[in-house]
């Protein structure tokens, strides 16, 4: 009986096969690794998707405002197309009868676990699972992560949160990109982060397209006093007045410059503000 290491990737997979010590000669054909204790296959990304409201339902095909919203009570999942002969692959060795136990090792996050899961689910696998948490892909990492594996249904909530935000996306992209496309003269795609994401973007963009210069005037001293130990000269500098008001909204402002003349001045300094870019536009 053996252990089968599920990676995310191909990459996960080869450094797992070599802090566990199996060859990985010979197993990219099969997407496996085979050692006489420990299997290692590895995911393509997500090998599993939900599915088009079409395969929901046959009503939601046709894109109409009477077929919205799309709400299905139970959300449907199918294999990704590019992946499919990959995804039969790995729910074999799931399914195998020489496995004993299954150890998630895709990525430490909400993604990874729900990439598993998806995969695990969909080749209706009934093996025990336990659950590699690695921040690091160093020998000495896995290692350590290997003598604390932790039962799977520890992380039955983060699973639960990776699935309600994927589902989340789904439901809001599905309806709003038909919702919007339906009033517009061609596509228009909305998602739960891009669509905020591309707002903030062009929100930064207005603001400095129809930026108006305002004008504002820095005043500046020239002190100098005698020192207070009544050695020869004097201390001189220049002081520059700093309005609080413009402390976060005004131009930067350079430090303090030595003076070199005697005597007291004041005066002061013109020019326009600019919005800061962020960065550039």
């Amino acid at each position: 009986m053996v252990r089968l290491f599920v990676a995310e990737k191909p990459s996960v997979a080869r450094d797992l096969a070599r802090a566990l010590g199996v060859s990985t000669q010979g197993g990219r054909g099969e997407a496996c690794f085979r050692g006489p204790d420990d299997w290692i296959t590895w995911c393509l990304g997500h090998l599993v998707e939900i599915a088009e409201p079409h395969e929901h339902d046959p009503r939601w095909k046709r894109w109409s405002p009477d077929s919205l919203p799309i709400l299905p009570d139970d959300l449907c999942y199918r294999p990704v197309a590019r992946t499919r002969s990959h995804l039969r692959t790995v729910s074999a060795l799931l399914r195998d009868r020489g496995v004993s136990e299954v150890i998630n090792a895709c990525d430490a996050g909400r993604e990874g676990e729900l990439i598993f899961r998806l995969v695990y689910d969909h080749s209706r696998c009934r093996r025990p699972v336990r659950r590699l948490w690695l921040s690091s892909l160093t020998p000495s990492a896995i290692q350590s992560g290997l003598a604390r594996l932790r039962p799977g249904q520890e992380f039955d909530p983060l699973g639960a949160a990776a699935r309600c935000r994927s589902e989340a996306d789904w439901l809001v992209g599905m309806n709003g990109t038909r919702a919007y496309t339906l009033r517009a003269d061609g596509l228009l795609s909305l998602g739960r982060v891009q669509t905020p994401t591309l707002a903030l973007i062009v929100a930064r963009e207005e603001a400095i397209e129809t930026f108006v210069p305002t004008p504002y005037w820095v005043v500046k001293a020239d002190l100098h006093a005698p020192r207070p130990d009544a050695g020869p000269g004097e201390y001189r500098w220049e002081a520059r007045w700093r309005d609080p008001r413009r402390e976060r909204s005004g131009p930067p402002e350079s430090g303090s410059q030595s003076g070199s003349q005697s005597g007291s001045q004041s005066g002061s300094q013109s020019g326009s503000s600019r919005p800061a870019a962020g960065g550039g536009r």
